[in-house]
């Protein structure tokens, strides 16, 4: 196609004519393409083809006729690669885009218009629509808001699932015109200059007194003269590349050296060495960008400037300085030219792929922020993610739309019916309800009542329908729910029962791997390593081989099976006269509630096993002194283990360590952190018996819920908190006590058979301080915070509850 053509064809006529391409199964024009547009010609074929029964034949030229796909010729700037424009006229269908990625885009967004859906990857969530008789009115010019838009697994996929993942980010535009390489980039520096650190040890941080890795001494200029000779090196072996990374390794050990102290904070130092590989790189590859995040120490904003090419990536956790993320966006804002958004959308380790766990099963949270952040000057979205698509895949899905047109948040509403309509069908209305239950906005808390409303909500759906196409989808979503029953039943069991429950749990998700409802690949190499009482027979690694891997069969379910799954699980899940309710794990002290002083309890004889507590540190760097008590039961099982994880710390490591001797003597105990906020002091005795004790009034607190239910021994009295406007006490119970009231009265008596309670909260008697009086076995809460402690003034909370009911 000519320029002359081009700019024709752009400055022609804004109206636009309906074109029939196909009717009753019988193409009306062919497909034209240049050689780089031939890929999308094919792919464009294959499915009108497919829509409308219609074979289209494609033409190589340059003439604008038929379905044109042509490329523009007129120079553009890096951040124009992906725009395009389709008009369509009374004989031709013109699609002009910037590169060939543009023109991709520009197909698929034809084909969403004509009705095409991927929802999820995989053939079974594709919609295909039947249209033998096909016609197009379009006129759009398109371009992204954000300039790149990643949604990536972080513990990667299955070879199984690269490619229809692939698939699916390509069919909904959510590939990226910018690779904005902005990962920790120390520890790359140092391997590829090794030689040159080896020669100068000065160049790595000082740190107590040594150098060591793994930061740099930016003070020294010849440190930062070495970054820029690798970063131009990395260029001249990768000339295409749109950007490199100078972001700082992960975790701490930032120098201490003096002359690092004058730069200023860490922000300066990481930001100083960014602008001078950013100045030098500029020179020789003008508009190539430099990437950094704002994150863990580094988050806070500087008090330099940025250099132009450098994108600050603005993480949306770990971050430092109590800033919130308007203020951290804010004041990064007023300092660099362009923004990124660096986001969890769903880490494994934190949701394992449960329902309404993670922010990407969030819809209120997706159609807040995606536009909240491209207003605040965001650009850039790498998205961390799952290869989860049975809890959030309608999330993920909204999101690809969100961050090629932010105007869409406006929309979520009518994106979400299409997905119910065309999805489901006339079992619409059940799968309705179903995925209220995934949505995170209102997150359900994990429970057989929870399992129940899912089977019972599937097995009404499938009674409408026998679509061929739409029974398969309730099929992945059949086996999704079967696997959060089996995740249930492993993280509440114990001993020899939790092992059984982990083998059930793992030989399933192997074999639904292909379904891409829950991320095989970051259970199967994360979980066994984070769950001590648990563990893989030999060869049965995620590396081990399924010839050889006695837990791996790629066996599939049958329709059977799947039935049965349904029946079961309405057989076996009772459904509760509560609703239960879920709280945030960001717990902070409940001190503005202005909670009375009342008598205080005691948290039991001892413990055995694992058991976490929680505690707060208002300042840093801070001094936290307890005494245990060790072997109560047994001496002869080793030290009991006690360890200190801030949550601030950017690697979820422990910060200091003790071992009690198993001689039932009290021992002091004695941790140092420079972390504020939020900290869990772990405890692991291998059931020896073990008693921490604490001063009075330091915040403590032990979670007691279903999914951490705290088990104490002996007789027990703690307090738990009953939010304002709480109907219903509702949980669980394996022992006698009482439930007092805030007037310290009985209000209910439990029994030694376990079971589920349900307390009525009396008007009036809500916002305050409940208790569990004389109690022996387990508890756990499921309708209030699920946080027990010995008083008021040890209490912990989660934040949103504090947040409103201090108001």
């Amino acid at each position: 196609m000519t320029r002359a053509l081009i700019l024709l064809f752009l400055s022609s006529s804004l109206q636009a004519e309906s074109i029939t391409l196909a009717k009753e199964g019988r193409a009306l024009v062919p497909i034209v393409v240049s050689e780089p547009t031939k890929p999308m010609g094919a792919e464009l074929a294959a499915m009108l083809k497919r829509i409308t029964g219609a074979e289209f034949a494609i033409e190589t030229s340059t003439e604008p006729r038929g379905i044109f796909l042509g490329l523009n010729t007129t120079q553009h700037t890096i951040t124009e690669r992906e725009d395009y424009t389709m008009r369509s006229e009374k004989d031709r269908l013109l699609i002009l885009g910037n590169t060939p990625q543009a023109v991709e885009h520009a197909v698929w967004d034809l084909l969403h218009r004509m009705g095409f859906r991927q929802f999820f990857p995989g053939k079974t969530w594709e919609i295909v629509p039947e249209k033998p008789t096909l016609s197009i009115d379009v006129n759009v010019s398109e371009s992204p808001d954000y300039h790149a838009r990643k949604i990536w697994a972080g513990f990667a996929y299955l070879k199984e699932r690269d490619e229809v993942y692939d698939e699916w980010c390509r069919r909904n535009r959510a590939t990226s015109g910018i690779t904005l390489s902005s990962g920790h980039s120390y520890d790359g520096i140092m391997n590829r200059q090794q030689d040159e650190f080896a020669k100068h040890p000065e160049f790595l941080a000082l740190v107590d007194g040594k150098r060591q890795k793994p930061k740099f001494c930016i003070a020294n200029e010849g440190l930062r003269k070495l970054v820029v000779k690798d970063a131009l090196e990395h260029f001249a072996k990768e000339p295409e590349l749109d950007s490199i990374s100078c972001d700082p390794s992960d975790g701490g050990g930032w120098c201490e050296c003096a002359e690092c102290a004058k730069i200023g904070s860490v922000t300066d130092r990481a930001l100083l060495l960014a602008n001078d590989v950013a100045e030098a790189v500029n020179e020789v590859k003008p508009g190539r960008l430099i990437g950094m995040y704002a994150y863990s120490e580094h988050s806070p904003p500087p008090s330099i400037q940025a250099h132009p090419q450098v994108v600050i990536s603005v993480a949306t956790g770990f971050i430092r300085g109590g800033y919130t993320m308007d203020q951290l966006i804010s004041g990064w804002q007023a300092k660099a030219k362009t923004l990124g958004i660096r986001e969890y959308y769903s880490v494994n380790t934190w949701d394992r792929d449960l329902p309404g766990a993670a922010r990407g099963g969030n819809i209120e949270y997706l159609r807040t922020t995606i536009p909240h952040f491209h207003q605040s000057g965001a650009r850039f979205m790498s998205a961390e993610s799952s290869d989860n698509f049975g809890p959030n895949g309608l999330g993920y899905y909204l999101a690809t739309r969100m961050m090629w047109d932010v105007k869409e948040a406006k929309h979520v509403e009518a994106l979400v019916a299409d997905f119910l309509d065309t999805s489901f069908g006339p079992a619409r209305a059940p799968m309705a309800k179903f995925y209220a239950l995934l949505d995170g906005t209102k997150r359900q808390a994990l429970s057989d009542d929870l399992l129940g409303r899912m089977f019972r909500l599937l097995d009404e759906a499938r009674a409408l329908t026998n679509d061929a196409a739409i029974r398969p989808r309730l099929d992945d979503l059949t086996l999704y729910t079967h696997y959060v029953e089996l995740y249930h039943d492993y993280a509440s069991a114990q001993g020899k029962e939790r092992q059984t429950a982990f083998e059930q749990l793992f030989r399933f998700i192997w074999r639904i791997r292909h379904t891409g409802m829950v991320h095989v690949k970051a259970l199967w190499r994360d979980l066994p390593n984070r769950d001590k009482s648990v563990a893989l027979p030999a060869l049965a690694k995620y590396s081990d081989p399924e010839a050889t891997n006695p837990w791996k069969s790629d066996e599939g379910f049958t329709a059977d099976q799947i039935a049965g799954f349904i029946r079961e699980g309405i057989a076996n899940r009772k459904l509760l006269d509560f609703a239960p309710v879920a709280f945030s794990n960001k717990l902070v002290p409940a001190t503005a509630l202005a909670l009375p002083q009342v008598p205080q309890g005691n948290a039991g004889m001892y413990l055995r096993g694992v058991r976490d507590f929680w505690t707060w540190i208002d300042k840093e760097p801070a001094n936290i002194k307890l005494t245990g008590k060790a072997g109560i039961i047994y001496p002869s099982r080793g030290t009991a283990k006690v360890d200190l994880y801030p949550l601030a710390e950017v690697e979820s490591k422990a910060v200091a360590h003790f071992e009690i001797p198993p001689d039932k003597a009290e021992h002091a105990i004695e941790f140092n952190t420079r972390f504020p906020g939020l900290h869990r002091i772990e405890v692991s005795d291998a059931t020896q018996g073990t008693l921490i004790s604490w001063p009075d009034g330091m915040p403590m607190t032990i979670v007691s819920s279903q999914e951490q239910p705290a088990k104490l021994f002996g007789r027990w009295h703690m307090y738990f908190y009953v939010p304002k406007g709480t109907k219903v006490i509702g949980g669980f119970s394996e022992g006698e006590g009482f439930v007092l009231n805030p007037a310290h009265k009985t209000a209910h008596t439990f029994a030694d058979k376990p079971g589920y309670f349900s307390i009525p909260v009396p008007v009036g008697e809500d916002g305050k301080l409940w208790s569990f009086k004389h109690s022996a076995g387990n508890r756990f809460l499921m309708t209030v915070p699920p946080c027990l402690a010995r008083d008021a003034s040890e209490l912990l909370l989660p934040e949103e509850v504090v947040m409103r009911d201090s108001k």
